[in-house]
Parts: structure tokens; C-alpha cells; sequence
């Protein structure tokens, strides 16, 4: 692996795969923190090697380190649970074969492309975050010179692994549980300082390259560059007009940036190519709410619910639109049906709360927001929107622990 000022979670990732590992490496590039102290108690190889602003030059520094015959690797921020380590023996047991894992990246962000809400199936690992999305890359092969990192930022050995035709690309079944995305870990690494120079730095040495400009256009949207996310993801549709995701998040960058025609037609252009993608729905339908359209709006939430059972964004605006139609039981059944599916997601119940204050329905919006920050109690905007509730029932009392609440989490002053 390799590490900077990663002490929050290191030991947890070293022994997640302590029983299945025969050496561990770690290229340091400079932490601040006792990251170094913690490789060292659990006998780790320390590489200490100055960070160069790119990723595949450290990941490479550690695979030409290792001297066992498989290389299983691991971020920091990431742990795998012990009912695969059986898994990994009968793997590694073949030759050949490099291996897929997938990546479970833990969130509160509904709004994530592919979130889906936790259900218990790795109660140590999902904790209490509401849900999670998930991805495919190579983290389990052979120790093969041939087989090394490319890319100065999200750097893949997949390049070189399938320009060797002897070696085979499987799916492994194994997850790695991720915590690079969770709230507290983004507000403290601030990635965009990072990740963007990076990203603009590949485009700019592979200029026909689409996926660099995708992921750049990504990169600055999560980041609030609106402007400059759409003008990465309009290349990255010129150079691949048929990828998917680049129209879908183009439609939703363009929406926030109130450029709602060309928003509409990148949308259009998802659903041709592919008139059941939930999340062109959902982001149509946002659109379409911006719009004040909400009859039309609503079918389209419905569309992506009936798409995706789970899809809880879709559940959240389709709430909101019924409530601006004025059918608030309607809307009520709605958020009541995606707070099921995830009893740990405050945001709907706010957002509930919120429409029901929009409608002067007080008592009822108060016993919603006050499950809402029971159940997340460093819910600011839960806390603020139930203090504006109280406020109208002249609880002053209430009123009162609300807005010192509110000053505590930095909310208002």
C-alpha cells in the first residue's frame, strides 16, 4: 500500500489481512502523523519515498518491493472482512489469473451515482453510514514484472495486465470496504487539492483520451466547479459519444448551472441510449422540478423507483414533487417508503419535515424532524429546519435547544 498521514485507519486495514499475508509494504510519501509508527508495530517493509504528483510511481515502487509470488493490494482507508480470506487462498492457488475486487465505498451522499442503502450484510463495516456505491478494479495478481500501474491519478495495473494475453481478468467475489468517501474523511482530506491537478495534468498528456476528461469533469463537479465540470464532461462526450454516464452527469452539472435546455437535450441523449437508466430518469426529473413542471417530474421519479427498487434519491424527490402537487398523503406514503428501506437516512426525514413547515402542517413536521435528528444528531440542517418549526408552534423552549444546536454544529452563529 502506499500512505500519507493515514493513522485513522491504518491498523484496521493491516489487520484485516494480516492472516492471509506473508509481508506487507508500505511506501510512505510523507506522513506527518504516526502512520510510520503504526507500519512499524506490525512489522511492515517502510519505504519512505518523496510524493512526485503521481500515483502509479508509488504504487510501483511498492510492487517492485515485494518479493512473494501474489501481490494483494490495499489503500489505507480500506478493509477486507475475514470471511474472504479463504477466498483469497483458493485464488492465489491458480496461475494466471489477476482478479477484480470490488470496491464498497461507504457514504452518506444519496445522490451518488449507484448509491444504494446499507441492509446489514457487513453490520463491523457499514456501521452507521446509510449507504454505498460500488466498484470493479484489479487489486490481486500475480508478482509479474510485467504487470504495473499506469496513470498519474486513478491508476489501474488493468492496462497492463490485458496487453499480456496469457493472463486472464476475473471477478474475485471479494469486497474491499472503503471509508475514502464517508463525511468525515472527505471534510478532512479535501481530495480536490490533490486529485484535480492530477486530473488535469492527464488530460492535458492525453488530450484524445476521453475517460481523462470524464473523470476530471467528475472530479470537479464533487468539488462545486460546476462550470468547469461541464466543459471536461462535453469533451469527454465529444471524443465518446456513447458512454452513458458521461450524458447523465453532464444533464445533472448543466441543471445546476440553470442551463436547463442543453440539460434536457444531454438527458435525452442518455435515455437513447439507454431508456431504462433510473439515473436519467431521477436527474430529468429534477430538472423538470427546477422547471416547476411537477406532474411530468413525478412520472419520471416513478420511472427510476420502478427501475431501481432502492434508489432513494428518486424516493426523496418524488416526496417533495407530490408535496408541491398539494398530495401530501400521497407524499407521506413516499418518504415513508424509502425511509424503510434505509431507517438511518435523516436526509428524507428532513427533507419531509422541511415540505411539511412549506405547508404549515407544524406538528406533524416537528415529530418528523425530531426522528430526523435522533437518529443523526449532528444533522445541521435537520436541527436548523426543526428550530423554524418549533419556532412557529411558539415553542420558545424548544426554540431555544434548537438554535444552540444549530450554534454548536456551526450553522448559525
Amino acid at each position: 500500500m502506499i500512505a500519507r498521514d493515514e493513522s485513522a485507519f491504518l491498523e484496521q486495514a493491516i489487520l484485516s489481512v494480516a492472516p492471509v499475508v506473508s509481508e506487507i509494504i508500505l511506501v510512505d510519501t510523507g506522513s506527518t502523523d504516526n502512520t510510520i509508527e503504526i507500519a512499524e508495530k506490525h512489522n511492515a517493509k517502510i519505504i519512505q519515498e518523496p510524493w512526485r504528483d503521481d500515483f502509479s510511481y508509488s504504487r510501483n515502487i511498492s510492487l517492485n518491493a515485494a518479493t512473494c509470488d501474489w501481490i494483494l493490494v490495499l489503500d489505507a482507508d480500506e478493509a477486507i472482512d475475514e470471511s474472504s480470506h479463504q477466498r483469497i487462498h483458493e485464488l492465489t492457488s491458480k496461475q494466471n489469473y489477476c482478479y477484480l475486487l470490488t470496491q464498497r465505498h461507504y457514504t452518506n451522499d444519496q445522490r451518488l451515482s449507484n448509491f444504494q442503502p446499507c441492509q446489514g450484510a457487513f453490520p463491523q463495516w457499514e456501521r452507521n453510514y446509510v449507504g454505498f456505491f460500488e466498484s470493479k478494479l484489479c487489486r490481486l495478481f500475480p508478482n509479474d514484472p510485467r504487470i504495473r500501474y499506469r496513470g498519474n491519478v486513478h491508476e489501474l495495473v488493468e492496462h497492463t495486465i490485458n496487453e499480456c494475453s496469457e493472463l486472464t481478468l476475473a471477478d474475485s467475489g471479494i469486497r474491499l470496504h472503503h471509508y475514502g468517501h464517508t463525511p468525515e474523511v472527505s471534510a478532512k482530506k479535501m481530495k480536490t487539492k490533490l486529485y484535480t491537478p492530477l486530473g488535469q495534468k492527464k488530460v492535458e498528456q492525453e488530450p484524445t483520451t476521453w475517460k481523462g476528461y470524464y473523470e476530471l469533469g467528475v472530479e470537479h463537479n464533487c468539488n462545486g466547479r460546476r462550470a468547469e465540470s461541464a466543459e471536461a464532461l462535453k469533451k469527454a462526450a465529444e471524443l465518446n459519444p456513447e458512454y452513458l454516464s458521461t450524458w447523465v452527469n453532464l444533464g445533472y452539472v448543466l441543471t445546476e448551472l440553470e442551463k436547463y435546455q442543453e440539460a434536457y437535450g444531454a438527458l435525452q441523449q442518455a435515455l437513447k441510449l439507454d431508456s431504462n437508466s433510473a439515473e436519467a430518469h431521477c436527474n430529468l426529473g429534477v430538472l423538470l422540478m427546477r422547471m416547476k413542471r411537477f406532474d411530468v417530474a413525478a412520472a419520471h421519479f416513478q420511472r427510476a423507483i420502478g427501475l431501481k427498487k432502492d434508489y432513494l434519491n428518486a424516493y426523496s424527490n418524488l416526496g417533495t414533487c407530490l408535496m408541491k402537487l398539494r398530495r401530501v398523503q400521497d407524499a407521506s406514503r413516499v418518504f415513508n417508503a424509502g425511509y424503510q428501506l434505509a431507517p438511518r437516512n435523516s436526509q428524507l426525514l428532513v427533507r419531509f419535515g422541511h415540505s411539511l413547515l412549506e405547508f404549515g402542517i407544524l406538528e406533524d413536521a416537528k415529530r418528523i424532524l425530531e426522528q430526523a435528528v435522533s437518529i443523526s444528531p449532528g444533522d445541521g440542517p435537520g436541527w436548523f429546519t426543526l428550530a423554524q418549526t418549533l419556532k412557529g408552534l411558539n415553542d420558545k423552549e424548544g426554540y431555544e435547544q434548537a438554535i444552540t444546536k444549530c450554534k454548536e454544529l456551526g450553522i448559525v452563529k
